[in-house]
């Protein structure tokens, strides 16, 4: 068995770097894909019924695929399911823009939207419509993420070998993987599966998973509101700290845009899933930026006032291998000289 890497073509990541919209008020958008029985569905529903406190929007193709917790519904009208803890999950009709612009335009808009695209949906569709030239300007692609069945990704290969085609192409459209199903996939197996993508995909970012039990620091940017950090298991029988780590860089120095977001997208290790954090940027009056990084997509935005600090901070996040010393000089080299 094998794949091309060259018959899967990847996103132009330097059109994806920077918007240079000033998307300061859009609504950061999460594409999940992945093929059939990947374990979207299991990970969708975790997002719905977590007390995170994160406002959220999840986009499903059908209500009957998402096991909706009857006790969480407070309330349901024409395509969309209201829950108790702030969230909401609609359903596509024929419109994909309109569903998501009718989401940003109501009386209480989500803080996040999560689109679930089909299990054999091509991803570069749907990548065009919010990341291409003429997407809308009032939401901005976060982040694509892949699910894969890791025990069943090479299976069915002699009845349909194009299937092999469409789950590379889903995973050449992400900016993070998630290998789900590991505990029944096995190490040898595992290790095959991230050699694969590896021929394929330069610095693709991986996470392992168990029943799609991933992070939310890592799949949507964001920190929960809960204190006390998860007690259940990771594949490794490590818990979620002990499997990632944060890095922090701060400096009183500007940085060089165009240096930074180059760096991310071709010298940021593959062990770093997100970045985020205020920058300070040279330039003909000094700005300060929101950075915003996942995989190898990055984007400046201008803070205005969200925040009024004069130095920059950066936070990483990423696997227990974060090298602090080498991501130091990476971000290093990208300030302004004196």
């Amino acid at each position: 068995m094998s794949l091309d890497a060259s018959s899967v073509p990847e996103p132009d990541t330097a059109d994806r770097v920077d918007s240079g919209r000033g998307d300061s008020g859009a609504t950061p958008l999460t594409i999940i894909t992945g093929f059939l029985g990947a374990g979207k569905t299991t990970l969708l529903n975790r997002l719905l019924g977590g007390g995170h406190g994160l406002r959220a929007a999840v986009l499903v193709n059908d209500f009957g695929s998402i096991n909706i917790d009857a006790d969480l519904v407070v309330g349901v009208a024409d395509d969309m399911i209201s829950l108790a803890n702030g969230c909401v999950c609609c359903e596509i009709r024929d419109d994909l823009v309109g569903a998501v612009e009718r989401l940003v335009s109501s009386a209480t808009p989500p803080e996040h939207i999560i689109l679930e695209a089909s299990g054999v949906a091509d991803p570069a569709s749907i990548w065009a419509t919010f990341a291409g030239s003429q997407r809308p300007d009032w939401v901005r692609l976060d982040g694509v993420t892949c699910v894969v069945d890791t025990e069943q990704i090479f299976e069915h290969l002699d009845e349909a070998p194009d299937l092999l085609m469409l789950k590379a192409r889903q995973i050449g459209f992400a900016d993070l993987v998630v290998l789900n199903k590991v505990d029944l996939a096995g190490p040898a197996t595992v290790a095959w599966v991230r050699r694969w993508i590896d021929t394929m995909m330069d610095r693709v970012r991986i996470v392992e998973a168990v029943q799609a039990d991933v992070p939310l620091e890592i799949l949507l940017g964001i920190r929960c509101e809960e204190r006390e950090p998860s007690l259940e298991q990771s594949p490794r029988g490590l818990s979620h700290r002990e499997r990632f780590q944060t890095w922090t860089f701060r400096t009183n120095r500007l940085f060089d845009p165009r240096s930074l977001q180059e760096m991310i997208r071709r010298d940021l290790p593959g062990e770093v899933y997100r970045c985020k954090g205020f920058v300070q940027v040279a330039g003909d009056t000094p700005q300060r930026m929101l950075l915003q990084s996942v995989g190898r997509r990055s984007e400046l935005i201008p803070a205005g006032t969200r925040a009024i600090a004069t130095h920059s901070e950066i936070v990483a996040i990423g696997t227990s291998a974060l090298d602090p010393q080498r991501l130091h000089r990476l971000f290093e080299r990208c300030l302004v000289t004196r």
